[in-house]
């Protein structure tokens, strides 16, 4: 079912000394317009786009600290010359006079282990000591091959608990994203709704005045001829006096919401505007059921659920950790040789192995490891305690929206009724105070009615577009277009 209707409202500026400039520059703005200016040009884009931006490069980051990395690290030289204290073979310390240059090569890939949480890494090390003063002279050490494996606690896997809430974490993100957008295609909608209403309200108030300037005018004449009282003659002339006090106010509201919608679009404040609402608007009952699955499947806040979830899970992991024994994992194997001549540094190399297994077991830490573990076992209760809540209060909002969609197709209906009952009305009262069969107080009523109604029918179109935003940015999914929300942004 599609209500169709043709509007449009010209931004009309102030002819009084209120603004001192006419904008040289007009421009029709579309509502559709208006929310793809806000979604590429406004200060509230440009924060989402940096916010999600900077979830990719935590994203990337994560993705690269899996993959096998490549260093050199170096020293070249460390020159020392000073006085030290050794120890001599036969235990004595002695002072003696040293003066030398150490320089060393390290080049090693590492890779971190996601399955047992360890660190795998294998180098090559070339270092040198150069003896100077009298008696000089150089001498190298190698280790061409060594491989060696790092873990500093079985039992708690932090890779294992990255891979699981990283990847969930770069998809909040992309919701995110998408739910900021359609968040300010909502703030655009009631910014450019404001604009629109108080056009058309100055719009209104410069009829009302032009229809009551003529209704006195013409009530001056039948005042002469004695048709008219001096009472009704006065009312119309006070009723001039509000209308002008009326348009006057209404222009005031129109500059402010102007400059509030031109400032949030990024626009030069001098720029003149043509509102153009859609022809038509598409009016369709969404299923809460339908509309609860959506937002379960695409919404942020439903992810958002799950990933807390699974960091209150993870601090419970690390405290039984750290309660509990604990067992670190040091192993080494290589190739090691030292020379006096570079070129024999390779000939005759020697093993090189080394192996340590350590462990911590807490014996007396006053409750200290208990007390982590029951506060985070409390944590993870609390966290579940507030998804379900914060489920519940999610289900809520949808139905309330929902609800509040399905019933705005009858008031819809019912606004665009009233306004041309009411217009008609107005005209017909008109026809009739100008024949003297009513009263100028029938006549205030009957403008009265259709003002409201006029005014009742811009705000069901407000609250259209408002409602229809506020249901896809609940559930990021367009009910008119059958699809799931996307909004992309490209990165190098």
């Amino acid at each position: 079912m599609k209500i169709t209707y043709r509007l449009k409202v010209l931004v009309l500026f102030l002819g009084t000394g209120m603004v001192n400039s006419i904008y040289a520059q007009e421009r029709v703005i579309s509502l559709e317009q208006a929310i793809h200016m806000a979604q590429k040009n406004s200060f509230e884009y440009k924060v989402a786009a940096n916010r999600y931006q900077s979830s990719v490069w935590n994203f990337r980051n994560h993705n690269a600290s899996f993959l096998p990395s490549l260093y050199l690290d170096g020293t070249i030289p460390n020159y020392s010359r000073s006085i030290r204290k050794i120890t001599l073979p036969t235990g004595e310390d002695a002072f003696v006079n040293q003066n030398q240059a150490f320089s060393s090569l390290n080049l090693g890939m590492r890779q971190n282990i996601g399955i047992t949480g360890g660190v795998l890494s294998l180098s090559s090390i070339l270092d040198r000591i150069d003896i100077l003063g009298d008696n000089r002279s150089v001498r190298y050490s190698t280790v061409p091959v060594s491989i060696s494996y790092n873990q500093d606690a079985i039992g708690y896997n932090r890779f294992k608990w990255l891979k699981k809430t990283e990847p969930l974490r770069f998809e909040v993100s992309q919701k995110k994203l998408i739910s900021d957008m359609e968040q300010i295609g909502l703030q655009a909608v009631s910014y450019y709704f404001n604009l629109f209403v108080a056009q058309s309200r100055r719009a209104l108030s410069q009829q009302n005045l032009a229809n009551s300037e003529k209704l006195y005018r013409i009530s001056q004449e039948r005042f002469k001829l004695g048709a008219v009282s001096q009472s009704e003659l006065l009312q119309l002339q006070l009723k001039v006096l509000n209308a002008q006090k009326e348009l006057t106010q209404d222009s005031v509201d129109m500059v402010l919401g102007q400059q509030q919608f031109l400032r949030y679009l990024t626009l030069p404040e001098g720029e003149s505007l043509t509102l153009s609402l859609p022809d038509s608007i598409p009016l369709f009952d969404v299923r809460f059921d339908e509309a609860l699955k959506q937002a379960y499947e695409n919404s942020e806040s439903v992810l958002r659920f799950r990933l807390d979830r699974l960091d209150a899970e993870q601090a419970l992991d690390k405290a039984n950790s750290e309660s509990n024994l604990k067992f670190n994992i040091r192993a080494n194997f290589g190739l090691s040789n030292r020379a006096d001549n570079f070129t024999q540094l390779f000939n005759h190399l020697e093993n090189q192995q080394n192996f340590a297994l350590s462990f911590s077991l807490p014996l007396l830490d006053w409750g200290y490891s208990k007390t982590q573990k029951l506060r985070a076992e409390a944590n993870l209760e609390i966290v579940k305690s507030q998804i379900e809540q914060d489920q519940m209060q999610f289900a809520q909002e949808i139905a309330l929206h929902t609800s509040r969609w399905n019933l705005h197709t009858q008031q819809m209906t019912i606004a665009i009724e009233t306004k041309a009952i009411s217009e008609k009305n107005y005209e017909l009262e008109v026809e009739r105070y100008l024949r003297g069969t009513i009263s100028i107080n029938d006549l205030n009523q009957a403008q009265a009615q259709k003002d409201m109604a006029i005014l009742t029918y811009f705000s069901a179109i407000r609250t259209y577009w408002e409602l229809y935003y506020t249901l896809r940015r609940l559930t990021l999914y367009d009910f008119d277009k059958v699809e799931k929300l996307v909004y992309t942004l490209e990165f190098d």
